[in-house]
């Protein structure tokens, strides 16, 4: 995983509000979603679920090895958030964030 690609695609996201942030509104909108971002503070049935319906829908998961705090703070937010999703990136920069 290159976070640093990873960053850059989550911080334009958040700053054109193409994310979505946090289990329950992931879940609501999960449908058109290109890339999941899980960190380690998802509790596992949560995960469980997610990669569930991911895997349904052909969704990249991603395992982000920090916290929520961690990626809320890779996404520019002021709070934390154990999972991110985007609908809006490329499947280029999906290759080149997972390579």
């Amino acid at each position: 995983m290159n976070e640093k690609k990873l960053g850059k695609v989550l911080k334009d996201a958040a700053n054109n509000n193409k994310i979505k942030t946090g289990f329950k509104e992931v879940s609501q909108y999960i449908k058109g979603t290109k890339l999941l971002v899980i960190s380690k503070s998802l509790p596992e049935d949560s995960e469980e679920k997610l990669r569930r319906i991911a895997e349904e829908g052909k969704v990249t998961v991603i395992n982000y090895p920090g916290n929520s705090v961690s990626l809320g703070r890779l996404c520019s937010l002021s709070y934390g958030t154990s999972v991110v999703s985007l609908k809006n990136v490329t499947d280029e920069e999906i290759n080149d964030i997972t390579s």
